[in-house]
C-alpha cells in the first residue's frame, strides 16, 4: 500500500492522532505560559510594602497561595478550552454534523448559565479577589457582619474563622466590601481616660516614656514599627480627659501591642500615684 492509499484510507485516523497530539503539545505550552504570566502579574500587582521588618516568610507564603490559586484557574480555563476544541474537530473528522451538536450546547449553556448566575457571580468575584490580593489566609478581615481570621480562600467562597471559634462560609459574590486589618501595616490606637484633676503633660510624657522603652525591648521591637504618636487629648469634661496614642505596628500585632502597653503604663501610673477614671464614668468620643 502506498503512502497516498493510506492517507486516503485512514486520512481521519491520521488527523484524529494529529488532533490529539496538537492539543496536547499546546497544553503544555499553556501550562508553562500561565505559570509566567501569572508570577508577573502576582509580582506586579503586590503592593510596594513600605515596612521594613515585615515578616518575609509570611510574605512568601502569601504569593505561593496566589500564586497556586491564580494558575489553577487559568489551567483550569485553558484545559476545558483545548478540550472542547479538540473534540468538535474530531467529531467533525469522522463526519457527524457538529453544527447540531453546538447548536444543542449552545441553548443547554444558555439555560445552565441563565440557572446558575450566582455560581458565576461567585466565581468571577473570587478570581478578583485572588488577583487584587484583596485578603489571603491569615489575614484579620471584616466582611459584612463577619469579623475573623480568614482560613482559606476559594473560587466560590471564603471561609473565616471568628474570635469564638465558629466558622463563616462567605460566598464572594455576596461581598460588597471588606475591611483587612492585616495588609502592610496596623495601627494600635489606645485611649486613657484620666480623672480631671491629674497633670495632662505628666500623664502623656508618663505614656510616651513607657511606649519608648516597651520599643526598646527585645520583645516587641520588631512589632512596633515607629515610636508611639501622642495624638493629644482626645475628650474632655468636668469628670474627666483622654488622651489618645498610636503606634504603627506589624499586621495583625496591633492588639498584642495595645495590651502589653496598657499593662506597662498601668504600672507606671501606679508608681506616681496617677489614678485612672473608673470604668463606669468613662464615656469616650468616637
Amino acid at each position: 500500500m502506498s503512502f497516498t492509499e493510506f492517507m486516503t484510507e485512514w486520512s481521519a485516523l491520521v488527523s484524529i492522532i494529529v488532533i490529539l497530539a496538537s492539543a496536547l503539545v499546546l497544553r503544555v505550552l499553556l501550562k508553562i505560559a500561565s505559570k509566567r504570566i501569572v508570577k508577573t502579574i502576582v509580582l506586579g500587582v503586590q503592593r510596594v510594602k513600605k515596612v521594613d521588618r515585615l515578616d518575609a516568610v509570611v510574605l512568601e507564603k502569601r504569593l505561593t497561595q496566589r500564586t497556586t490559586t491564580i494558575a489553577s484557574v487559568l489551567d483550569n480555563f485553558a484545559t476545558w478550552a483545548i478540550a472542547i476544541t479538540a473534540l468538535v474537530m474530531m467529531l467533525s473528522e469522522l463526519g457527524i454534523n457538529v453544527g447540531a451538536l453546538i447548536a444543542v450546547s449552545t441553548v443547554l449553556g444558555a439555560a445552565i448559565g441563565f440557572g446558575g448566575q450566582s455560581l458565576v457571580k461567585d466565581i468571577l468575584s473570587g478570581i478578583f479577589i485572588v488577583f487584587e490580593d484583596q485578603y489571603g489566609v491569615g489575614d484579620w478581615v471584616e466582611i459584612g457582619t463577619v469579623s475573623g481570621e480568614v482560613e482559606r480562600v476559594g473560587l466560590r467562597v471564603t471561609e473565616v474563622r471568628d474570635i469564638h471559634g465558629t466558622l463563616w462560609f462567605v460566598r464572594n459574590g455576596e461581598i460588597i466590601q471588606v475591611g483587612n486589618a492585616s495588609q502592610e501595616w496596623a495601627a494600635a490606637l489606645l485611649d486613657f481616660p484620666f480623672a480631671y484633676d491629674n497633670d495632662v503633660d505628666q500623664v502623656q510624657e508618663i505614656i510616651q516614656n513607657t511606649a519608648d522603652d516597651m520599643r526598646k525591648s527585645k520583645e516587641w521591637a520588631k512589632d512596633m514599627l515607629t515610636n508611639a504618636d501622642m495624638w493629644g487629648m482626645q475628650h474632655i469634661s468636668g469628670e474627666q480627659f483622654v488622651i489618645r496614642v498610636s503606634i504603627k505596628t506589624l499586621p495583625s500585632r496591633q492588639w498584642a501591642v495595645s495590651r502589653e502597653l496598657r499593662k506597662r503604663c498601668k504600672q507606671a501610673f501606679d508608681t506616681q500615684n496617677i489614678g485612672l477614671l473608673r470604668a463606669s464614668k468613662i464615656n469616650l468620643a468616637k
